[in-house]
């Protein structure tokens, strides 16, 4: 960008260099560039800059937006919660793609069950990665845009806690009622 001091610099230059005199080609060249610097200044200033998205959790059956916490572009969080059969933890891991687009990196748990994968599944154009470790089963997602996350809000018995990188952990059921169909979203923050 250029700033007033070299705008100034450049003007006092033409303007009072003895060896230039001001014709009227001089005088509409600086005019010019004074003019297409005004443009850029003032695109500048009405294009807003970047802002810090916001994750929302979304009630559907409210039509209201229950939560919102800002975020960063490349921040991960877990859905955290207990497999309705098995009784068991389960983690999904999700992470902020851009100002608008959530992306699901890798789901976690320690025993199968109903809805859980038993082995690398299609994904868009390519595969999930399907890894036993040592405590359970991880399935790496390799940070496939999903938009947002709908999902229905699970009773106490599976108790659906979102938990954040900065230690922050939010309970579903402290915004939403169970059974309510929820829609985890990231937009543009103000």
């Amino acid at each position: 960008m250029i700033t007033r001091a070299a705008v100034q610099g450049r003007t006092s230059a033409v303007s009072t260099s003895p060896a230039r005199r001001r014709t009227p080609r001089t005088v509409a060249s600086v005019a010019a560039a004074a003019l297409a610097t005004a443009t850029v200044v003032t695109v500048a200033l009405l294009v807003p800059g970047d802002r810090t998205p916001q994750l929302e959790i979304h009630d559907h059956s409210g039509d209201t937006v229950t939560r919102v916490r800002s975020v960063e572009v490349g921040e991960t969080f877990a859905l955290v919660h207990t497999h309705s059969v098995t009784g068991r933890p389960v983690v999904e891991t999700f992470s902020v793609l851009d100002a608008d687009t959530l992306a699901i990196e890798e789901l976690w748990f320690d025993e199968h069950g109903a809805n859980l994968p038993t082995a690398a599944e299609p994904l868009g154009d390519g595969m999930t990665t399907y890894l036993e470790v040592e405590d359970g089963y991880r399935v790496l997602h390799h940070g496939h845009p999903i938009g947002s996350l709908p999902l229905i809000v699970g009773s106490p018995s599976v108790d659906h806690v979102m938990r954040f990188s900065d230690g922050e952990e939010l309970r579903l059921l402290d915004v939403a009622r169970a059974g309510a169909r929820i829609e985890v979203r990231v937009g543009p923050g103000p």
